[in-house]
Parts: C-alpha cells; structure tokens; sequence
C-alpha cells in the first residue's frame, strides 16, 4: 500500500463524488490522511486551509484541490511517478 504522507483528504461518506475519489484509492491501494467532516471541528479546518467547506478536497502540502476528477488526475500521476520511480 501507498501511504502518501503529504496528504489529506476531507471528505463525506455520504458525498457521492468523495465516494469517487475513495474508490480509486481503494482500487490502486493509495492511502493518505482522511479527515471525516462530519466529525466536529473538521469542517472548520477545512474552511481554514481552503476558504470553503467542498468536499472532497485532497490537500497536497497544504494546498487545496476540490475537484474530484481532478483529484484522482493527480492521483493517478502520483502513482504512475512511484511505479517509474
């Protein structure tokens, strides 16, 4: 397993997009920090990294992506990066 420690992603189990996002990472074995913005206080943080509270928001060394399309984009291009290495 890929554990991708310059990363967090906020996300919503509910949140179809998130689930987007999760099951490419359980797909390609990728695993980072999750922070589950239905815990108090989380959504908070994320307003304070990022401006707003979209999930899922992938912070890559502290800079916010919301996109889901776009997340797994730059997840794809992380492990096709480790793979070549």
């Amino acid at each position: 397993m890929a554990y991708l420690s310059n990363l967090t992603l906020f996300y919503k189990p509910a949140c179809p997009y998130c689930q987007k996002v999760l099951a490419y990472m359980e797909e390609q074995d990728i695993a980072c920090e999750m922070k589950d913005t239905r815990i108090p206080g989380v959504t908070d943080e994320l307003v304070a990294i990022g401006g707003k509270a979209q999930v899922p928001c992938l912070i890559i060394d502290g800079e916010p992506m919301y996109e889901s399309d776009d997340i797994i984009q730059y997840l794809r291009g992380v492990v096709v990066t480790d793979e070549l290495g």
